[in-house]
């Protein structure tokens, strides 16, 4: 009995929070569209100095150079 008179009120309300959410997340997709290409610029070029600097690394470590990232820590005595 209850159900029936309760039943639109809850579907209101349901439909209301669901096209909610909705509207939450068609605004944060268009407020971060325009910033995604300057954060994948910004990834690829901390990807390339990564891969510079480890070439650069192992070709000093190649020449004789020591390799400090091998090294094993000395424990206190």
């Amino acid at each position: 009995m209850y159900f029936s008179i309760l039943a639109p009120q809850i579907k209101t309300i349901m439909t209301a929070f669901w096209n909610g959410i909705a509207a939450f997340f068609e605004f944060i997709f268009k407020l971060i569209k325009p910033v995604g290409m300057y954060i994948d610029i910004i990834f690829m070029i901390i990807i390339a100095f990564g891969c510079a600097y480890w070439l650069i690394y192992e070709q000093k470590v190649m020449n004789g150079g020591k390799n400090y990232l091998a090294d094993k820590v000395k424990e206190k005595e």
